[in-house]
């Protein structure tokens, strides 16, 4: 019998071309199977639709560009500082006639019970599930900025853990204490500066942003393992980049669909590291298969290239 592909040599072996429905077997030589694994291993390489990724990918998104603790805030971060300095430093002044300085009254003063800001009414490309998504100003490196700025106002960003993973999506709640009012002026500042940032990353840091992009994509295309916390956080570039039209084969709808079907709870973390390793696997090779005809379209293309 012939090779069922090129029809010229001997064949030698079984080859699965396909999947589900519309899977077959062919009888095919050597020489061909070979190519077919070979064309499987290059496609599920590819992140781009001209040039594939290199092998040898790193296993994590990294930050971009950390902003170390005793740099000068970005200038918007500065500007909600400055707005607020009255209502801060009016609550650090000592009473008149007392002896004792800020550190004395803090060490005495009760400790500040926050509240919940509430996300509902935030616009949907900067809100998931019930918190905000900050992601561009993650990969611009300004996020830990409004972290200290929120912390001189009495207000947190409160992240996720989720199995060993640190926030990851970098979505976060806001906890405030004090006037409600205030607090919405300061969320709607970091919702303005979460839109510019992802004008920047597109427009100006377009570097940074394909990496982030082809760093998830191959991951997602090739990982063996893949905890519910991993997926979060590699799918919150991708969420960006589908909002830019700059994806195919996959849809912005389908990503928030992935995003929310995301157990974020450590539920897993119960289970037996054999059964946890299986329920890793089982993940790893659903996004092998749902990932791997998602590239880069030729509007990223103009924009990374």
């Amino acid at each position: 019998m012939k090779c069922e592909i090129c029809h010229q040599a001997d064949a030698e072996t079984v080859l699965l071309r396909g999947e589900g429905e519309t899977e077959e077997e062919l009888y095919v030589c050597k020489a061909c199977a070979k190519a077919e694994r070979q064309r499987r291993q290059k496609k599920s390489q590819r992140t781009r639709k001209v040039t594939g990724l290199p092998p040898g990918v790193s296993m994590s998104i990294t930050r971009i560009g950390p902003i170390e603790d005793g740099d000068e805030p970005p200038p918007f971060i500065k500007a909600i500082m400055d707005a607020m300095s009255g209502m801060v430093d009016g609550s650090e002044k000592p009473s008149k006639g007392s002896k004792g300085g800020k550190d004395e009254k803090s060490a005495s003063a009760p400790a500040v019970k926050r509240q919940s800001f509430p996300v509902a009414r935030v616009e949907a490309p900067f809100r998931l599930r019930d918190r905000l998504h900050l992601e561009g100003l993650h990969l611009i490196g300004e996020l830990e900025a409004v972290r200290r700025a929120l912390h001189a106002l009495d207000m947190e960003l409160v992240g996720v853990e989720a199995d060993g993973v640190h926030e990851p999506g970098h979505v976060y709640g806001i906890d405030y204490a004090g006037s409600a009012t205030r607090a919405k002026r300061v969320v709607e500042d970091i919702l303005r500066e979460e839109r510019n940032a992802r004008v920047r990353l597109f427009e100006e840091l377009s570097r940074v942003f394909g990496d982030s992009l082809c760093r998830a994509l191959a991951i997602l295309k090739n990982c063996r393992l893949l905890s519910p916390g991993e997926l979060f956080d590699l799918l919150s570039p991708l969420r960006l980049a589908a909002m830019e039209k700059m994806l195919d084969g996959i849809t912005q709808g389908e990503i928030e669909k992935l995003l929310l079907a995301c157990d974020l709870s450590g539920a897993e973390d119960k289970l037996e590291q054999e059964d946890r390793d299986r329920a890793d696997a089982e993940r790893a090779d659903e996004m092998n298969r749902r990932f791997e005809d998602v590239v880069l379209n030729e509007r990223a293309e103009e924009k990374f290239l």
